[in-house]
């Protein structure tokens, strides 16, 4: 179970719908077997009927849960941003909250944006809808208004219309009512690839599909449905592309999002935490290319869930943090019940202090020669592929490592952990 208690983790099965081969929405058939249907995933806006269909919803209602929240598992830095999320739907009362990243024009992000029905809609009794326009909508709906297209604010050089990262949170009570109303049924669309100019001919069968972040389509006129917006290296950085796709990503709006992107970004708002408590620590560290793709590269910080999950929360594991210095090439790595009253860190450290030990660091320099990536041929396919996607592996080539399994408060000085009487 991950950790988690027996009866946390519910998998429901999402069913597949008939592909479609032309524009007149012929089935497809499987190239393997003409007399069977071609199939394909009716996407995820499914996911609010599978939980309508489990139950699930009403029961965590009921039990009295407040809020659920959606996240991509290609997105590990998510974490960092949910509870701010939840505070601000509890704060203006949001039935439903998007967390948004700035967003470049031309990105290949969807844009949250608030559609105002013209007069010929409000005919049609069309009403106010705040909701996610897909990237390859946007700027021939934009051109249909004064805005006139996808375009930078001249003052940001942003789009005004913040970028959608699929982070949704619902509050639950309105949330487990609506499903029973509408039975968590999205609206669905059609989004073939054409070979000619003329729209004739499909690249590939298709399928009718709905996505996840259509759900406020579903929701009463009077439902309050907004977004929030925080810095993407506070909440945004996807593991989906390949070496090569990244590449080109990168060099198209900055961001590679790919294997060795998203683990140095975890490092870096670890990095960025530290500061803000008041650490000396290079927080941004320094923009070195991995296989031809940017990445923001610092000490290496690791901080698990049981060392802290929020700024207050960290704030009390450095009681004294002009005393810690760490340094760009250092790897720290803290999980357990740990105070760093003082350190100085130029090298590789990790400190676990396993349940019932509570652990101090009053130490002077820990110096070592430290962990560094170290860059591997990524065609060799004896290598692990998690270290290809990569583009290296990490050499430990030293490092003071500290366990403390017993319970009791212990304290790390002169290279040693003491347990206190």
């Amino acid at each position: 179970n991950f950790g988690m208690a027996e009866g946390q983790i519910t998998l429901v099965q999402q069913d597949k719908v008939p592909a479609i081969m032309n524009n007149d929405g012929a089935f497809a058939t499987d190239p393997s077997d003409p007399f069977k249907l071609l199939t394909k995933p009716h996407g995820h806006g499914d996911v609010h009927l599978l939980l309508y269909q489990a139950g699930l919803v009403k029961k965590w209602a009921d039990s009295g849960v407040e809020w659920i929240s959606f996240f991509q598992d290609t997105n590990g830095l998510v974490f960092n941003a949910l509870t701010a999320c939840m505070g601000v739907s509890k704060e203006l009362g949001l039935e439903v909250n998007s967390l948004t990243v700035p967003r470049k024009p031309g990105e290949a992000v969807g844009a949250i944006c608030k559609l105002v029905p013209n007069e010929e809609g409000k005919k049609k009794n069309l009403n106010e809808l705040t909701i996610n326009v897909e990237y390859n909508q946007l700027d021939a709906l934009l051109k249909t208004t004064p805005v006139g297209g996808d375009q930078a604010d001249e003052k940001t050089g942003l789009s005004p219309y913040p970028g959608n990262i699929n982070v949704l949170v619902f509050a639950a009570k309105p949330y487990a009512t609506n499903l029973e109303k509408t039975h968590g049924v999205v609206p669905e669309f059609v989004n073939p690839k054409y070979e000619d100019a003329e729209k004739t001919t499909f690249k590939k069968p298709t399928r009718l599909e709905c996505m996840m972040q259509d759900y406020p389509r579903l929701c009463d006129d009077g439902a309050k449905v907004g977004f929030t917006s925080l810095d993407r290296f506070s909440c945004f950085s996807a593991v989906k592309n390949n070496i090569n796709d990244a590449k080109t990503k990168a060099e198209k709006t900055g961001f590679g999002e790919s294997g060795c992107t998203g683990e140095a970004d975890a490092y870096k708002i670890n990095r960025k935490k530290l500061k803000l408590v008041g650490v000396e620590i290079d927080d941004d560290g320094k923009l070195e290319k991995v296989l031809g793709i940017p990445c923001s590269m610092g000490a290496k910080v690791c901080l698990a869930p049981s060392f802290a999950t929020t700024l207050a929360q960290l704030k009390k594991r450095f009681p004294e943090p002009k005393a810690v210095k760490i340094s760009s090439k250092s790897t720290l790595i803290l999980d357990g019940d740990i105070t760093v009253k003082k350190l100085e860190l130029d090298g590789a450290l990790m400190v676990i202090a396993k349940p019932g030990a509570k652990v101090v660091i009053d130490e002077g320099k820990v110096e070592n020669d430290g962990h560094e990536f170290k860059m591997i041929d990524v065609s060799d396919t004896s290598i692990d592929e998690k270290f290809r996607i990569r583009g290296y592996i990490l050499e430990k080539k030293a490092g003071a490592n500290f366990e403390v399994a017993e319970k009791g408060s212990y304290i790390i000085s002169q290279g040693k952990a003491e347990k206190q009487q």
